[in-house]
């Protein structure tokens, strides 16, 4: 009889037990709160600023309005006029044209140039290093492409894309002459 009794002396209540099993749930939920706090900050830091980037490039477009094609010109080389307006509510930055998968750098070398049309004029500037033509709103420049001694084939199909520096791309498909 009297080791019953000394076990129910020595023994925790239950009320106690629970309280004390509450207690640690507690402190080890408070742990993780502050924990994934610190994680996901670090996180949503990184998607605000992907957010705010493709906020602005839906803000950004373009159009390419004509495709010329001329063979007379004076240096005695094929060349393609193409007409890109800027639509959009964000000025643009122009890093690259291609023609037929062809990279067209439009402010390197010889035989390659633009020219800005409108009322006010678009400056070349850098992004990230590299050169960009930045097109301000409603404003239309026109690029110059020289194609050397090639002669257009009659009838071929051109496919002409100007990509952004925020991703955007606009393409025109126009036949040679």
């Amino acid at each position: 009889m009297r080791r019953r009794r000394l076990k129910r002396c020595l023994a925790v209540s239950t009320v106690i037990g629970n309280m004390l099993m509450i207690l640690i749930t507690l402190s080890l939920a408070a742990i993780l709160v502050a924990w994934a706090g610190t994680s996901f900050g670090a996180f949503s830091g990184g998607s605000q600023l992907f957010f705010v980037q493709r906020g602005q490039a839906l803000q950004e477009r373009f159009v390419i309005e004509a495709v010329f094609f001329n063979k007379t010109n004076p240096s005695g080389t094929n060349s393609i006029y193409i007409f890109v307006r800027n639509v959009g509510q964000i000025d643009v930055g122009i890093a690259q044209i291609y023609v037929n998968g062809t990279i067209f750098s439009f402010n390197s070398g010889a035989g390659k140039s633009y020219l800005c049309l409108g009322a006010s004029s678009c400056s070349l500037g850098t992004t990230n290093g590299k050169p960009n033509l930045d097109l301000p709103v409603q404003q239309v420049v026109e690029f110059s492409l020289y194609w050397g001694s090639t002669a257009w084939t009659s009838g071929a199909v051109f496919t002409i894309l100007v990509a952004s520096y925020r991703g955007n791309q606009a393409v025109a498909t126009a036949r040679g002459p």
